[in-house]
């Protein structure tokens, strides 16, 4: 079950562990997906992708309040094309093929001084704008520097100084380019800046501002207010706003949230609206305007991305997620209208979470209803990811 959370300061700072001796660990991964759109069937090698994935994480404490990371990925077909799928899942190289690839997606360094943290260096970003795409069997990072502060009581401070992300996006992601393909939102000679304020001086309640400015390029601004109002029941709001310095009007999106969690049921509906000017969508600026760009709105969908947060989007989304010990079961159930005439795209889709011996494995079956320009996305969707977490 997929609900959008900005794990602001974890994802802020790197994943691997920041005290103790060096630790090396991981993951190995497949991920398998099929589509019966067009002239395709379901599980036919025409309408098919995959990829396997190997990541090795390094962590080490070289003195007190010092941390050097790093890790590397390598991605490959293992040779399914041969039989099993036409596609994979990121690009292997920056020209089409299947060779085997393998690039640096983290290496930095965390200094602690204080109540302040500094990460230089490729990493994982989680703010409303620029973020690391995880859905993909590569997520994107991006060569930064992040300062987090703490010294105000119930309040983080972040500010960012962005160089370049590596562009992941979508299925044409570049997954092999080393973090050389700048993103659609700069170039070398023109960084990003990001600073934001998160304050939870309201009890049960976390409220968050953003600022970006994308020098001679654009600016942005994100707000969002979640709160809990009882023990079960939750609510959220978001708002943002990102222009290009070319244009006159701002792309503008709005979203509510009301959730529900008791025991093993947790639930939740959620509606945004993106105004019909603007040529920056609402989503993913790192991974390009739109596309398959993923979105930070409440409402955004399971697998059909670069909806929500377009022109003149509007979306409602349902979804519900239940443990019932063996596996986590999932529901979500999302409707875009869309600016373009009869080009609506309706999506439910089923999950289930479970582990099977080390392998952590999640199975999901997407029905997309699509017609017009998204006829395309029409059709059924089955996928399977299977992960193995490993520690050295």
């Amino acid at each position: 079950m997929k609900f959008t959370k900005l794990s602001l300061i974890a994802a802020l700072a790197v994943t691997t562990a920041m005290a103790g001796d060096a630790k090396i660990s991981g993951d190995a991964k497949l991920f398998y997906s099929t589509f019966d759109g067009g002239d395709n069937d379901l599980f036919s090698q025409a309408g098919s992708i995959g990829d396997t994935a190997l990541e090795l994480k390094y962590s080490r404490d070289v003195k007190e309040g010092i941390t050097l990371n790093a890790g590397i990925t390598g991605v490959s077909t293992l040779g399914l094309e041969n039989e099993l799928v036409s596609g994979t899942w990121v690009q292997h190289g920056v020209v089409a093929g299947v060779k085997d690839q393998m690039y640096i997606d983290t290496a930095n360094i965390v200094a602690k001084v204080a109540n302040t943290t500094l990460v230089v260096g490729r990493q994982a970003l989680d703010t409303p704008f620029f973020y690391s795409e995880t859905w993909n069997i590569v997520p994107n990072t991006f060569d930064a520097a992040v300062a987090v502060n703490n010294d105000i009581q119930d309040t983080t401070l972040v500010a960012a100084w962005v160089g370049r992300g590596d562009g992941n996006s979508g299925a044409t992601v570049t997954a092999a380019n080393n973090g050389e393909a700048f993103s659609a939102f700069t170039a070398a000679s023109k960084p990003a800046y990001a600073f934001g304020l998160i304050n939870k001086s309201i009890p049960n309640t976390a409220a968050q501002a953003w600022y970006y400015q994308i020098p001679t390029v654009a600016k942005a601004y994100w707000l969002q207010a979640d709160t809990s109002i009882t023990k079960e029941i939750s609510a959220g709001l978001q708002y943002a706003n990102a222009k290009l310095n070319s244009e006159s009007d701002a792309s503008q999106a709005a979203a509510v949230k009301v959730g529900y969690a008791a025991g093993p049921l947790d639930a939740h509906i959620a509606y945004s609206k993106r105004s019909s000017v603007g040529a920056i969508d609402i989503s993913n600026i790192a991974t390009g305007h739109g596309g398959a760009s993923e979105s930070k709105l409440y409402t955004e969908a399971f697998w059909n991305y670069g909806l929500v947060g377009s022109r003149k989007a509007e979306t409602i989304a349902v979804g519900a997620g239940y443990d019932v010990g063996a596996a986590n079961l999932g529901l979500l159930y999302t409707s875009v209208d869309t600016d373009t005439l009869n080009s609506d795209v309706k999506e439910v889709a089923l999950t289930a979470t479970t582990k099977v011996g080390p392998v952590d494995t999640t199975v999901a079956f997407v029905n997309t209803d699509a017609k017009g320009a998204n006829a395309g996305r029409d059709g059924n969707t089955v996928q399977a990811y299977l992960t193995v977490p490993f520690s050295l």
